[in-house]
């Protein structure tokens, strides 16, 4: 992290861009950054020992950018730890190299940090394109967010246990400076690449933060990405639960409400669905019906903020499923429902 001798320039924002194996769509992506209304901004590409053609992309933008490649691989948030070291800007933008940026949204982000000396991070809303850059879907704020005003810790901490994090837009996110000083680093090692989660709650405890409602990226899902790597037919449970659960623990249950906690359990329910879906896929029905056996039923129906119907449902289903031998159609058609490339 930065130290007392690191030079910040006032008004310089540094894009923090890291990549790996980043060839067909890096371009496209540096491209939309360096087409900015804003400057001066830095750009600060941190290559995670990619294989592929990603360096000779880089180079095509010569000065333009600071290239800097890792002898082995670090991960997402060990690179963007390594780039806010680097950075020499007031403000830090973690932009990712898959995504298409509109030409305002350094703009847009920066005006609202001035607008709010007192917030600590921005993010904005994004449009939800494949593979080939056709348009799925749109991000609607939860009312309990929206409006484009700072939120404070227990509005935030409360929306994340009823939504998940589906909000805060990593791809997106501006950070002062002096506020990634104050908290830390990513805690890579402990959460991976859900430490995004955990550092937006770190700052949150200590500052104010806003989320703009305008869409300002294409967010590209789709194609092998880290969140889908991780994803894919998962067994564990989900990150997102070992670091709520860890912020719970230490006392700010007293600031969730009992809805927000409703849905939090829902969506452990749900979760422990989707991994025995994954454990029948590949034929572990021992630890299937172990899983199942976990889930609260109660709970999986008290919250709206999960399909609860469907869920039911499934839950039915799966109960009925693991008392009799795998069938291998089904095995099929659950993977080609949840876990297909591009689903």
């Amino acid at each position: 992290m930065c130290n007392g001798e690191h030079l910040t320039i006032s008004g310089l924002v540094s894009i923090i861009v890291p990549v790996f194996n980043g060839e067909p769509y890096l371009r496209e992506s540096l491209d939309s950054i360096f087409a900015q209304t804003f400057s001066p901004t830095e750009v600060i590409v941190m290559d995670d020992a990619s294989t592929d053609g990603t360096s000779n992309i880089v180079s095509y933008y010569g000065d333009r950018l600071k290239y800097y490649r890792q002898s082995q691989n670090r991960g997402i948030y060990g690179n963007v730890n390594d780039g806010i070291a680097l950075a020499k800007g007031e403000y830090i933008a973690v932009y990712h190299a898959d995504d298409i940026y509109f030409p305002t949204i350094i703009e847009r982000e920066v005006a609202f940090l001035e607008r709010y000396p007192e917030a600590g991070a921005v993010f904005s809303s994004d449009i939800f394109i494949d593979v080939d850059g056709h348009e799925v879907g749109r991000l609607e704020l939860p009312p309990e967010v929206s409006g484009e005003t700072p939120h404070d810790y227990r509005t935030i901490f409360n929306a994340l246990l009823k939504y998940k994090n589906r909000f805060l837009r990593c791809p997106s996110s501006m950070v002062r400076a002096s506020v990634y000083l104050e908290v830390g680093p990513y805690r890579d090692h402990e959460f991976l690449n859900n430490s995004d989660l955990d550092m937006w709650l770190r700052i949150a405890q200590k500052h104010v933060i806003g989320i703009l409602e305008e869409h300002l990226f294409y967010y590209r899902y789709g194609h092998n990405s880290s969140a889908q790597r991780y994803h894919h037919l998962r067994k564990d449970q989900e990150r997102y639960f070992q670091i709520m659960d860890l912020y719970l623990a230490e006392g700010d249950w007293k600031l969730a409400t009992a809805e927000a906690l409703a849905a939090y359990e829902a969506h452990r329910a749900e979760d422990q669905i989707m991994r025995v879906i994954s454990h029948y896929i590949l034929g572990n029905g021992e630890d299937a019906r172990k899983i199942l056996n976990q889930v609260r039923v109660d709970q999986l129906l008290k919250s709206r903020s999960v399909q609860r119907g469907r869920l039911f449902v499934l839950f039915l289903a799966l109960k009925g499923l693991l008392r009799i031998p795998r069938i291998s159609l089904l095995a099929n058609l659950f993977y080609r429902r949840w876990h297909l490339k591009g689903n």
